[in-house]
């Protein structure tokens, strides 16, 4: 298994700001962790919507971690499931975008997986399967 870490990234404040408007979310410059702070587990369709009519990777990139972040908070198993088999066809035909969201969700510095996210697993498995260096 390869775990080693890909080049770094975080969501830009152009693409934040531009989201932030599109989607008519909170936004202003003390939200370190903005991704986070918005996602609302009853709006991930709507994010997934959004994220299918974008062509910036940066905003790409950003929407996608707020989209994790409401996938995680799915209040049930079976809606955690289904967003979880519609959002992994992105990660991976846009995994060279996502790589380091793959990475960081997957949280290889826990070894008791139970100590990470719902999503953990997931993310471990779909690294495995899609990085190839």
């Amino acid at each position: 298994m390869n775990i080693n870490e890909p080049e770094l990234r975080f969501p830009t404040q152009k693409a934040r700001i531009e989201l932030a408007s599109e989607l008519n979310l909170e936004y202003h410059d003390g939200m370190q962790d903005w991704e986070w702070e918005v996602a609302k587990s009853d709006e991930v369709e709507r994010y997934i919507s959004h994220y299918r009519t974008l062509n910036d990777e940066d905003k790409k990139f950003a929407l996608m971690e707020i989209i994790i972040q409401a996938v995680t908070d799915q209040k049930s198993k079976l809606e955690f499931e289904k967003y979880w088999n519609v959002v992994k066809d992105y990660l991976i035909k846009g995994f060279k975008i996502h790589a380091y969201s793959v990475y960081y969700w997957s949280c290889f510095d826990y070894e008791n997986i139970d100590d990470c996210w719902e999503v953990t697993p997931y993310m471990r498995n779909l690294w495995n399967n899609c990085n190839v260096g």
